[in-house]
């Protein structure tokens, strides 16, 4: 009887899913469903029937639901709500300093506080100021993140401080020192952030898979792919959301890897709502150890050396008043979908062409559509108004400002948006594609109309604004490819973003006007190009002839996320310093505290055997079997002078040792 995993990957767009043998490594079946973001366990429950359908279908009803021995899971909600700054209202309290950059949040307060780089506590912690914070931004917000100056070396102020949320609000809380043992007060802060602001829309996902696993029967562990492509268990991506960012994209790797061998190369995942790049060297991606950049923000989250834009099939395609094009990084519904869902959508669109929007900052095609009420912020009493408006229904910004009285402009939805309140439809390359034939989805009349909309906006024609939406897009996908590559080589520019890059780039795709040209600009990409995603055949074969690279669609190219996230191995890691302590001895600092020995060999052995303890019981825990453990240690010394013997230990002054300890595991037991 053969041993059988399912995959599941939830995208902004799409759910996709596979059942996939664990033992001749083939798909068995597969599926794709529309993610159902109002309603998470729709999709899910829709995406394992079809699965099981399929598969009772082409084994003649043979299915034993025990031959399930893993549900594995990757998401680019994460990722997505970060690039489109979507998720749970954050409040952050800062122990011991006060951030001077930008924060993921508006609400965030400093009290007094923090420890030295030993770990010995600084400043008494001032819990009354904490308290008074905490209440003053209680209805603001739906949960806390903490963040304590060098709490990595000792975390015991904000742990006090977590414990005054949990009872002053029963919020969900993140302390920083959970998520990172690296140095980085501002980078640690945002990941804490971006942490808290993720976990209400991970639980939602968590629980929508366990409600269909119950539902079939499958008692089999749920896992998640997290960003370096390796899986976790169900209770850690709860805890540490932040853990599945550019999870898709890391599944997308391992499952382009799993589909064609390929060991070196470059694979491109063309999604919904954003489109990932990664390098192939020997079989896996590069980890990019100073932390993981989505959506413009430093994290200290440890991933697969990925590059994201937000560029997808529902990106927002928009014209400004001054007849400026720009597609993404917003995700949006399509037209095209959405008026396929609410017919009556088309009658507004309709009135709309007899409206001047040309003078206002409003897209004319943007709609609203309700998903749900704030978790605990108060709304003014317009916001309220417009989700009243739209509860039972989307309707575009021109019928509510009508039913409001309310200028366009003025109406404030940005808010309802940016807590995942409402979405929006509006024009996407995937009405795009419904215009020009490409696709045959939806509704194709809700896509002309908009299209006639921006072309007037974009002072151009509808075929002239359909090759200018097409020719963005290929010069995004083109200039993401090749700066990633340029990366590689250690190239510090981007093509796209200089003006000298951005004109040989557009030479390179084929500007206009040849005649008057006096020199040819082309490339050749020395790797494969891998693509995969649903919309990558409307685009790759012509990008692949512009750049001259041999393109790779797989089959099941369109399924790839989930196919990798059954074919990676389940691993733990954590990260323990040996340090001098204050006036000798040494200090061990762990991520649950620090303990100190006079004996170096002592401190050495301690971190190694709690290590190994920590990483092989978590592995464990999550159901991993055959498990192995690994250490990298690496002394860090400094000469005594200029002039010392570096071979020699008595002239060498001890700075640190970091010992990095691993468990690697099969996430399945047969």
């Amino acid at each position: 009887m053969a041993n059988l995993a399912l995959g599941i990957d939830t995208g902004g767009t799409f759910t996709d899913g596979v059942i996939f043998n664990l033992d001749q490594k083939t798909v068995e079946a597969k599926t794709k469903v529309e993610t159902t973001r109002h309603n998470l366990t729709l999709a899910i429950n829709r995406c394992l029937d079809n699965l099981v359908d399929n598969l009772k279908e082409k084994k003649g009803n043979q299915l034993n639901i025990r031959q399930i021995k893993m549900v594995s899971l990757s998401t680019t909600l994460a990722t997505n709500a970060i690039v489109e700054g979507q998720g749970a209202e954050v409040g952050l309290i800062q122990i011991g300093f006060e951030s001077r950059q930008g924060l993921p949040t508006p609400y965030f307060a400093s009290v007094a506080g923090g420890c030295n780089i030993k770990g010995r506590l600084k400043e008494e912690l001032d819990l009354d100021a904490a308290e008074k914070a905490i209440l003053e931004m209680k209805d603001q917000v739906d949960a806390f993140a903490v963040s304590g100056y060098l709490s990595v070396r000792n975390p015991i102020q904000e742990m006090q401080v977590s414990e005054l949320i949990q009872k002053l609000t029963g919020y969900p809380v993140v302390s920083a020192h959970q998520l990172s043992t690296d140095l980085g007060m501002h980078e640690r802060t945002v990941t804490a952030v971006l942490n808290a602001r993720l976990m209400p829309l991970i639980t939602d996902l968590m629980d929508s898979v366990k409600e269909g696993m119950e539902r079939l029967g499958v008692e089999a562990p749920l896992m998640v792919v997290r960003g370096d492509g390796s899986l976790i268990s169900e209770s850690m991506a709860r805890e540490k959301p932040i853990e599945t960012i550019l999870s898709g994209p890391a599944a997308s790797i391992i499952g382009a890897l799993t589909l064609t061998g390929i060991q070196k190369g470059i694979v491109i995942d063309m999604g919904g709502t954003t489109t990932d790049v990664a390098v192939l060297n020997e079989g896996r991606p590069s980890l990019n150890r100073e932390g993981a950049e989505v959506g413009g923000w430093l994290t200290r989250v440890k991933a697969a050396h990925i590059t994201t834009i937000g560029l997808g099939g529902d990106s927002l395609v928009q014209v400004s008043k001054n007849a400026e094009l720009s597609v993404g990084p917003q995700r949006v519904f399509p037209l095209s979908w959405i008026a396929a869902q609410y017919p009556y959508l088309i009658e507004e669109l309709e009135e709309i062409r007899a409206v001047d929007y040309s003078s206002m900052d409003a897209q004319p095609t943007a709609i609203l559509n309700y998903i749900r009420d704030p978790l605990n912020i108060k709304l003014s009493e317009t916001e309220q108004q417009i989700l009243d408006v739209i509860r039972d229904g989307p309707h575009t910004l021109h019928h509510i400002s009508k039913k409001l009285k309310k200028e366009i402009d003025i109406l404030p939805w940005q808010r309802l948006v940016n807590v995942a309140s409402v979405h929006r439809a509006s024009m996407t390359p995937t009405d795009i594609l419904h215009v020009n034939g490409k696709l045959n989805l939806w509704d194709r009349r809700a896509a002309e109309l908009g299209t006639v909309m921006l072309a007037s906006r974009y002072r151009t024609s509808v075929d002239d604004f359909v090759e200018a939406v097409l020719d963005e897009i290929l010069y995004m996908l083109a200039g993401l490819t090749l700066d990633r590559l340029l990366a590689e080589e250690g190239a510090d520019f981007s093509l796209a973003d200089e003006e000298s890059g951005s004109y040989i780039l557009k030479r390179i795709l084929g500007a206009k006007n040849q005649d008057k040209q006096h020199v040819d600009f082309s490339t050749h990409l020395k790797h494969p190009m891998i693509a995969v995603g649903a919309p990558v055949d409307a685009y790759f074969p012509t990008l692949a002839e512009k750049l001259n690279v041999e393109l790779h669609l797989p089959e099941f190219a369109d399924v790839a996320n989930a196919v990798g996230t059954v074919s990676g191995q389940a691993v733990e890691r954590t990260t323990i310093l040996v340090k001098p302590g204050e006036g000798g001895g040494f200090l061990v600092h762990t991520p649950q505290g620090r303990e100190f020995f006079m004996i170096f060999e002592e401190a050495i052995d301690y971190a190694c055997k709690e290590g190994r303890k920590y990483v092989y019981d978590q592995a464990v825990e999550m159901g991993a079997v055959d498990i192995e453990t690994m250490v990298e240690r690496q002394d860090r010394y400094s000469k005594m002078s200029a002039s010392a013997d570096p071979e020699n230990m008595d002239q060498k002054l001890f700075i640190e040792s970091t010992i990095e300890i691993s468990a690697v595991g099969r996430p399945w037991s047969g």
